[in-house]
């Protein structure tokens, strides 16, 4: 994707995880190191909230496995208020997500945003309908990261 992303003039890379969510700036295809940090909005603090919130509202023992079909929209055998309350749940988060990113002073209505990962693929959604992010791509293959670092490595050992 990266000769995609060498034309674009500013492009904010962000991967969502399971502690963490990480960005990265990209400014005419170069790494800008002053823009990148973490922060403390993985999907394990949804996943823990909505598994508190449903257990408190419909005595019901939510995991992980249960949350990310429903939010692939496998919700055959999940009430519909068990199904609403992770969807809306998921929408917060993702609004919370990008409020966040932005009271850094990080655009996300104009330039690219490319979302990374599994949670990012999960959240895709979410991400889209909280009209806060402008053109965005996703990076589906949750091998990306470690695609990533292979491609690094091959460009730092190649002039050994």
């Amino acid at each position: 994707m990266l000769k995609e992303l060498v034309s674009e003039p500013r492009v904010l890379i962000v991967d969502i995880g399971g502690f963490t969510a990480d960005y990265l700036m990209m400014r005419g295809g170069q790494a800008d190191l002053s823009v990148c940090d973490s922060l403390e909005n993985g999907v394990i603090l949804l996943y823990n909230k909505l598994k508190t919130r449903v257990s408190a509202e419909f005595d019901l023992l939510l995991d992980e496995a249960d949350i990310d079909a429903i939010l692939r929209g496998q919700t055959a055998g999940y009430a519909a208020q068990i199904a609403a309350t992770v969807e809306q749940m998921a929408q917060d988060f993702a609004n919370d997500l990008c409020s966040s990113l932005r009271e850094r002073m990080l655009e996300l209505s104009s330039g690219m945003v490319v979302f990374v990962g599994g949670c990012a693929a999960l959240l895709r959604r979410q991400i889209e309908a909280s009209g806060k992010v402008g053109r965005t791509r996703f990076v589906e293959d949750v091998r990306a990261n470690a695609m990533g670092y292979e491609f690094l490595y091959r460009m730092e050992t190649a002039g050994r």
